[in-house]
């Protein structure tokens, strides 16, 4: 197994959403989407719905 040493913000934010459940592909959209600000103002309609949709997905 590799394990990145120094992993991006996009990569944290991708694995875990797949470790609490979220599907890998959406899962990679929503954490590069979260790697590219905090500020959820910045974001379209259709990021939040994206982002939305992944947190949704999650294991409860």
């Amino acid at each position: 197994m590799n394990l990145d040493q120094a992993p991006t913000a996009a990569a944290s934010y991708t694995r875990t959403l797949i470790a609490r459940g979220c599907p890998p592909r959406l899962a990679v959209l929503a954490g590069n989407l979260l790697a590219r600000t905090d500020d959820a103002l910045e974001y379209t309609r259709q990021e939040k719905e994206l982002i939305g949709r992944a947190y949704g997905s999650l294991a409860r």
